[in-house]
C-alpha cells in the first residue's frame, strides 16, 4: 500500500464539512455494529438464562432502535461518501481535461488521441469506484472489524487468540492476489486504450471507412483487440474469485473448532452461554468485514494502477510551463524573420524544413508555394509557435520568438487551415471565439467579408442557430467561410490562410480574397495555396521544394527564372 494515491485526497479540501460527516457516520456505524454483537450476550443471559420478564419487553425495543439508528447512519454515510466520490472524480476529470488541452503539440505526436480519451473517461471511471465506494467500504470494514475484534477479545481472550490464527494465511493470500491484480489492471487499461483508439478513429474517419468499404476489416480488428481486453479483464476476475472461498473455508474450520472447544467450556461452567454466543456471533461478524477488506484491498490495487496512469498525465508540464517566454509583445507585429531555420518532428530524423531564411513585413502580402509535402504548412505552423525550430531562430520585431509570452503573442495571429474545426455552440459563438466580447454588428461584418452572412440568416435561428457535432449542419465551403469570418473578426496582426478557400468556387474565392486583401493591407498576410490564381498579385512569393526555399520574388520574376515554378503555373492554368 506504499503506492496508495494519497494525492487524490487534496480534492477533499472544498468539502471538509461533508468529509467530517462521513467520518463521524463511519465511526458510528462501526460502534453500533459492534454493540449489536455484544448485545447478544445481554439477550441470551437475560432472557434464556436469567428468564427476566421485564427484559423480554425492553430488548425488542432496544434492538429496533439500534437497527433503525444504524440504517439512518448508513444512509447519511452512503449518500455523503457517494457525493464526495463523484465530486472528486469531477474535479479530477476537469483537471485532466485542462491539462490535456494545455499540453504542447509535440506530446500529441507521440501519444495517440485515444490514450488521453481513455485516461479521461475509462481510467477515471475505474477510479470512480475507488472514490465513491471502495474507500468508504474499506474504512467502514476496518472500523467494524476493529470493533468486533474488540468484542471478541473482551468476551474470551483465549478463544479469540485461537479464532484469529487464520489471519496470517488470509493476509498472505490478499498480498499475492493484490500484486497479480495490479499487474493485470495495467495490461487491461493498455488494451482498453487500443479499443478506445479504434472507436476514435472510426468516428473521425467514417467517410473513408464507407468509401473504401472497410467496415468488415475494421470490425474484425476491433473484435480482436476487444477480445484481448476481455481476456485481461477475466484474468482479474479469476484472481479475485480465488480469495472468498479461501477466507470462508478458513473461517469455517476455525469457527467449527471453536464451537467444539468453547461448547465444552460452557458445559464445564468456565463461561456463560451468553458470553459464548456473543463471542461466536462477533467472531463470525468480524470475518465478514475482514473478508470484504481483502476484496477492498484488491480493488484498491486496481485503483492504484489507474491512479498512477492518471498521475502520469497530470505530472506532464503544460505548454506554458515549458515554452512561455518572459517578454510580452508590445504594439503590432511589424516583422517576422526566419533565420537559418531547420525543423524535424519529434521521433523523426528527417528534416521537414532546412535552412529557411525569409522575412515577413507589415503591409505586405506573401504567398508560400510548392508541391504537396514540400513543408509549406509546417513553415506556417512555426509562426504561432506550435513547434520550435530544431535549428536556427525566429524573431518577431527583432526579439527571439522563444522569449515572448505565448498568449499575448498568439492573440495577434490568425490562422485558417484546410481542416476546419467548429465547436459546439451557436454560429455566433463560433465566429466570436477569437473575440468573445464582439458585438453582433462586428460579427455580421466579419461574416459579410467571408461571404457567409446570407447563408447564416437563412438558417432557422440565424446567428443563434446551434451547430451540430463538428459542424455537420454545414458544407465544407460554409465551414471554411465561418472559419475565415472567425479570423477576420479577431483582426490579427498576422493572418495565415493555409488552403483556406480550397472548398470554395472560384468566384466566391476571388470575392473573399479581395475583401481580405483590402482589410489586411496594413498587416502581414500569408497565403498557402495550390490554386495559384489567388496569389499571383502577392508582394512576394516563396517557392519551397523538399523543405528548402528555392527562390523568392514576384510572380513574373519567378515565372521567368524558376523552371519548377513555371511548370507548376503552366500545369494549373493550361488544365483550365
Amino acid at each position: 500500500m506504499k503506492e496508495f494515491p494519497l494525492w487524490i485526497f487534496r480534492y477533499l479540501k472544498p468539502m471538509k464539512f461533508l468529509v467530517g460527516i462521513a467520518v463521524i457516520t463511519l465511526i458510528l456505524n462501526a460502534l453500533i455494529t459492534s454493540y449489536l454483537a455484544y448485545f447478544v450476550k445481554v439477550v441470551v443471559n437475560s432472557v434464556f438464562v436469567e428468564k427476566n420478564e421485564r427484559m423480554i419487553s425492553v430488548i425488542p425495543l432496544i434492538l429496533i432502535f439500534l437497527v433503525f439508528l444504524k440504517g439512518v447512519v448508513f444512509f447519511v454515510n452512503y449518500y455523503s461518501m457517494s457525493y464526495i466520490g463523484q465530486k472528486v472524480i469531477a474535479f479530477l476529470r476537469e483537471e485532466l481535461y485542462e491539462k490535456v488541452i494545455s499540453l504542447p503539440l509535440e506530446v500529441f505526436l507521440k501519444e495517440p488521441p485515444g490514450s488521453f480519451i481513455s485516461r479521461i473517461l475509462n481510467d477515471t471511471s475505474l477510479l470512480q469506484d475507488f472514490t465513491t465506494r471502495q474507500i468508504a467500504t474499506f474504512f467502514r470494514n476496518t472500523l467494524t472489524a476493529i470493533g468486533l475484534v474488540g468484542v471478541v477479545f473482551y468476551q474470551d481472550f483465549q478463544l479469540a487468540v485461537l479464532g484469529f490464527l487464520g489471519l496470517p494465511l488470509i493476509g498472505y493470500v490478499i498480498s499475492r492476489i493484490g500484486k497479480r491484480i495490479k499487474k493485470y489492471t495495467d495490461r487491461m487499461q493498455d488494451k482498453l486504450i487500443v479499443v478506445t483508439e479504434h472507436l476514435f478513429e472510426a468516428v473521425k474517419n467514417i467517410r473513408e471507412i464507407k468509401l473504401f468499404s472497410l467496415e468488415k476489416k475494421l470490425s474484425e480488428s476491433f473484435k480482436r483487440d476487444n477480445d484481448r481486453y476481455i481476456k485481461e479483464f477475466m484474468k482479474i476476475k479469476r484472481t479475485e474469485a480465488i480469495y472468498p472461498p479461501i477466507v470462508e473455508l478458513t473461517g469455517a474450520l476455525i469457527v467449527g473448532f471453536l464451537i467444539f472447544y468453547g461448547g465444552k467450556r460452557v458445559l464445564a461452567g468456565e463461561t456463560t452461554a451468553g458470553a459464548f454466543f456473543s463471542f461466536i456471533i462477533a467472531l463470525i461478524m468480524a470475518y465478514e468485514p475482514i473478508r470484504k477488506l481483502g476484496q477492498n484491498y484488491n480493488r484498491i490495487q486496481q485503483s492504484i494502477t489507474v491512479a498512477k496512469r492518471i498521475r502520469s498525465v497530470l505530472s506532464l508540464s503544460s505548454e506554458y510551463e515549458l515554452k512561455d517566454g518572459d517578454l510580452e509583445i508590445k504594439g503590432d507585429v511589424e516583422r517576422i524573420e526566419f533565420k537559418s531555420v531547420s525543423f524535424r518532428y519529434p521521433n523523426s530524423e528527417k528534416r521537414v524544413l532546412e535552412n529557411i531564411s525569409c522575412l515577413f513585413e507589415k503591409g505586405k502580402k506573401y504567398a508560400i508555394v510548392g508541391r504537396s509535402g514540400s513543408g509549406k504548412s509546417t513553415l506556417a505552423s512555426l509562426i504561432p509557435r506550435f513547434y520550435d525550430p530544431t535549428e536556427g531562430r525566429i524573431e518577431v520585431n527583432g526579439v527571439e520568438l522563444k522569449r515572448l509570452k505565448l498568449v499575448p503573442y498568439r492573440k495577434r495571429i490568425g490562422m485558417v487551415s484546410q481542416e476546419i474545426i467548429l465547436f459546439r455552440g451557436t454560429v455566433r459563438e463560433n465566429i466570436a471565439i477569437g473575440k468573445p466580447d464582439a458585438t453582433l454588428e462586428e460579427i455580421v461584418e466579419a461574416a459579410k467579408v467571408a461571404n457567409i452572412h446570407n447563408d447564416i440568416i437563412s438558417l432557422p435561428e440565424g446567428y443563434d442557430t446551434l451547430i451540430g457535432e463538428g459542424g455537420v449542419l454545414f458544407s465544407g465551403g460554409q465551414r471554411q467561410r465561418i472559419a475565415i469570418a472567425r479570423a477576420v473578426l479577431k483582426s490579427p496582426d498576422v493572418l495565415i490562410l493555409d488552403e483556406a478557400t480550397s472548398a470554395l468556387d472560384s468566384e466566391t474565392e476571388k470575392a473573399i480574397q479581395r475583401a481580405i486583401d483590402e482589410m489586411f493591407k496594413d498587416k502581414i498576410l500569408i497565403t498557402i495555396a495550390h490554386r495559384l490564381s489567388t496569389i499571383l498579385d502577392s508582394d512576394e512569393i516563396i517557392f519551397i521544394k523538399n523543405g528548402k526555399i528555392l527562390a523568392r520574388g514576384k510572380h513574373k520574376e519567378l515565372y521567368s527564372k524558376l523552371p519548377d515554378y513555371k511548370k507548376l503555373v503552366d500545369m494549373q492554368f493550361l488544365s483550365h
